[in-house]
């Protein structure tokens, strides 16, 4: 079986296709991944470089797409998602590929827009008749019912191990409708492990780019230090995330309830 994600930042933080591709393979299925995923670009960004999608698609036999939008703020709107997301999904029905679409999770700020995103990806989803991947729907549980365990990275957005761990099992039970209760696998990776002292700078700097737009030489500064703090790590065993088992467990119960099989 082939795997293609198709996505941004969310899709690609802390190596989520290949935890994925280790989960699949733990229950006993060979499956290959690929990405095409860059920070946060959107589906008329992947539409406007179609050259790399299309190549993908037609030449890859792949036999799923999973489908990840931008959906922070500022993100696209309900009408250019569906546009767009409509156009990428029959590009991929064309070469016999199965779309699924990703339920995004809100930001850790601001926990209301998860009903948003509900509204749009959803109707998208029954719209289109695609597979649905119900991620939003787990951290938002665990956000207002499991407090220990923190879905988010040091920004409040992207996804922590942890929450790579959900998005991965997710994605599993989607495709194949089995139940993860059964999965001994209890890492992540954690592939932009900052420190909260040098995450307070690459803050300060956005923060004084934000309020002064007119000054180009600060969104330069800004982008300078999150190069220099936020790097990704280039060894795998440094990436290594071990899991606490209980909150692992927690995950997978929450993942087999609302993506399992009926």
């Amino acid at each position: 079986m082939k795997i293609l994600f198709l996505g941004n930042s969310h899709t690609y933080y802390n190596d989520m296709p290949l935890l994925f591709q280790e989960i699949c393979a733990e229950r006993g299925k060979s499956v290959q991944v690929r990405m095409l995923a860059q920070s946060g670009v959107t589906y008329g960004w992947h539409l406007r470089h179609e050259i790399e999608l299309r190549f993908e698609l037609m030449h890859g036999e792949y036999d799923y797409l999973i489908m990840q939008q931008a959906a922070h703020r500022p993100a696209p709107s309900k009408e250019e998602t569906h546009r767009d997301g409509h156009v990428i999904a029959e590009l991929a029905r064309r070469f016999g590929t199965v779309p699924i679409q990703t339920v995004p999770w809100a930001e850790k700020k601001d926990p209301a827009h998860q009903a948003e995103m509900y509204e749009i990806f959803e109707e998208f989803a029954e719209k289109e008749k695609l597979k649905l991947n119900p991620i939003g729907r787990i951290f938002e549980d665990i956000f207002y019912h499991y407090p220990e365990i923190d879905m988010y990275w040091i920004d409040g957005e992207h996804a922590s191990p942890y929450g790579t761990y959900a998005l991965a099992l997710c994605i599993y039970v989607t495709i194949f409708r089995e139940k993860v209760s059964a999965v001994s696998l209890s890492h992540s990776y954690h592939t932009y492990p900052v420190p909260q002292k040098d995450w307070e700078k690459v803050e300060a700097a956005r923060e004084a780019a934000k309020r002064n737009p007119d000054r180009p030489e600060l969104a330069k500064e800004a982008a300078s230090v999150w190069g220099q703090y936020c790097r990704a790590l280039l060894d795998k065993e440094k990436a290594f995330y071990p899991l606490d088992p209980a909150k692992a467990e927690v995950i997978r119960s929450l993942v087999d309830r609302y993506a399992g099989p009926c």
